[in-house]
């Protein structure tokens, strides 16, 4: 592996924990869970899914949730910009879905979708079949400096 690919994949990493981060503080900010309420990086038994964070709501209810989320810049897509990215989280709910149809499944991106592409078609099918409960966009880079906010 060349040295600008593994110098790649870190900078995805990192950012990608960085935007994991942020959307659980968006949870506890916005929905008034505590940190504690939230189990991370939870695999769901027999459907070989595992999902950023999941919260046992009031009523039993099951929320998994799914961050999407990286750095803009030079040649990069970030969030629902990437088919990829929307297509793995779609399938994700899907499959918890099957396994579930009580439980709820909120996808973060950090992008939303170019308007009128295979992506923002692709989610509004999957919301209305009923794989994805919805699709927030959480912005945590500042586009103009690149340099992402305190979380």
């Amino acid at each position: 592996m060349s040295i600008e690919k593994e110098n790649f994949q870190a900078e995805s990493s990192r950012t990608g924990k960085e935007f994991e981060l942020a959307v659980l503080q968006d949870l506890c900010d916005t929905e008034g869970y505590l940190i504690d309420e939230i189990s991370t990086d939870v695999t769901i038994p027999n459907i070989g899914v595992k999902t950023d964070c999941t919260i046992i709501k009031p009523g039993d209810v099951v929320l998994h949730v799914e961050a999407k989320g990286g750095k803009p810049g030079s040649g990069k897509r970030p969030g629902a910009e990437r088919t990829d990215n929307v297509k793995k989280a779609i399938a994700n709910g899907a499959l918890i879905n099957f396994a579930d149809p009580a439980a709820e499944y909120i996808i973060y991106f950090s992008a939303p979708p170019k308007p009128g592409s295979s992506s923002e078609e692709m989610i509004d099918t999957a919301i209305a079949a009923g794989f994805v409960t919805e699709v927030r966009y959480l912005e945590i880079y500042n586009t103009e400096s690149n340099e992402s906010q305190e979380y």
